[in-house]
């Protein structure tokens, strides 16, 4: 009988597909190369823009990679679709808990969903602030919503960029979220069963807090740098990088750890927790990111993918090779480690508070085309200046649209 065929034994390499910055590709190239060094196994990683990433389905990719890294938010559509292989047939439960209990904030918990495991969490991200360290001072750094209007009011607007392009300002508005409701004494900081705040339902968001974030954003937008409204983390981030760049604060964006390390390209960009609308020393939570990493349920090769997922996010693996290569780890363990913050300039201390609090968007069937759709309707309307009211009614109905529970 013929030996089946084994990727980089004569037969094709494992092929996965990430998204095409140093933090979505280096770590995991290395990682690639070190997985066949010791186990003979070849993976090849291919790129992706950032804004496919966040919006090309699932099931559109399973049929071509093995391996895809992926957003939370598209775990319910990818398993309703049979497009992903879980990883707990292929994992020991000791290999999960091990995760369980060594993750950053709720990036393991992210990947679950139906009683079951379908992602990695090989790296892990919220929404945080960021600045220029050389030029702004950290006792300058607001640590509350009132002061980022009193730093642009003292620095100059132009100095303040946003991520705020449909996508990302729709995550701001649902940070803000976050915040009105920790602010107020009627929420709890309670979390559903899987992982959305309180105020975002099986209805959709909660109109009290859906209507006071609007005004929140909107304001926001005002002490901001006009061309934030085309921005993505990645466009803020190389600005505040760019020595030569007027811009040297961002109140609210996804942490990149590749620009917390010195370079000879730019400046250091320090990251602290994200501001908050509560009293003096709160913290609060924001939307998480992250990447985790799929197996297609496509794949010839699955039981050697998810092999290649359970080295990724090993804990040595995290701790060394992965962090040394620019990754940005998904294990809590990582982000506490002395020896790794005085390299990367205290990134995950400084928004470790704001990562163990973060919220999970719903992963319900639909939800990707509700936010591309949502996230749209609130660009198009804060830049009309749409009264709160309707812009709440239009994001009601596009919900009801979209989601299946």
């Amino acid at each position: 009988m013929q030996e089946p065929r084994r990727p980089g034994a004569g037969g094709r390499p494992l092929r996965g597909i990430t998204w095409d910055h140093p933090r979505g590709v280096a770590a995991l190239s290395a990682c690639a190369a070190q997985f066949r060094r010791e186990t003979g196994i070849a993976v090849e990683w291919t790129s992706r823009p950032l804004k496919a990433f966040e919006e090309v389905p699932i099931v559109d990719l399973a049929g071509d990679y093995d391996l895809v890294a992926l957003d939370h938010p598209f775990i319910g559509d990818a398993v309703a679709g049979g497009a992903l292989a879980a990883l707990d047939d292929f994992w020991s439960p000791d290999d999960i808990a091990d995760r369980v209990t060594d993750s950053a904030g709720p990036s393991h918990a992210s990947y679950q969903w139906d009683g079951r495991l379908w992602g990695g969490a090989v790296d892990a991200a919220c929404m945080v602030s960021a600045h220029q360290q050389d030029r702004v001072e950290i006792a300058e750094v607001p640590t509350h919503w009132d002061a980022v209007k009193q730093f642009a009011h003292h620095h100059g607007r132009e100095k303040v960029l946003i991520a705020a392009n449909p996508t990302h300002l729709w995550g701001t508005l649902l940070s803000l979220c976050e915040a009105v409701a920790d602010a107020d004494s009627t929420h709890h900081r309670s979390r559903r069963a899987d992982g959305r705040p309180d105020w975002f339902g099986d209805s959709g968001i909660d109109t009290g807090v859906l209507t006071a974030a609007l005004g929140h954003t909107a304001a926001v937008l005002r002490h901001c740098a006009p061309e934030s409204l085309r921005c993505d983390p990645i466009t803020v981030l190389e600005r505040l990088a760019d020595p030569t760049d007027i811009a040297v604060y961002s109140p609210l964006v996804f942490g990149y750890i590749t620009y917390s390390q010195p370079t000879d390209r730019g400046e250091v960009v320090a990251f602290t927790d994200a501001p908050t609308l509560g009293g003096i020393n709160a913290s609060v939570g924001t939307l998480t990111g992250g990447v985790g990493l799929s197996v297609s349920a496509e794949s010839e090769f699955g039981s050697e993918a998810a092999e290649f997922v359970r080295y990724a996010t090993s804990g040595p693996i995290q701790q060394g090779l992965y962090s040394a290569s620019g990754g940005q780890a998904g294990r809590r363990s990582v982000w506490t480690d002395t020896r790794i913050n005085e390299q990367v300039s205290d990134f995950y201390r400084g928004t470790l508070a704001t990562m163990d609090r973060a919220f999970l968007r719903p992963r319900l069937r639909g939800y990707p085309a509700y936010q591309h759709a949502a996230s749209h309707a609130v660009h198009a309307s804060i830049t009309a200046g749409t009264p709160a009211g309707d812009v709440v009614t239009v994001i009601n109905r596009l919900w009801r649209e979209h989601v299946r529970s």
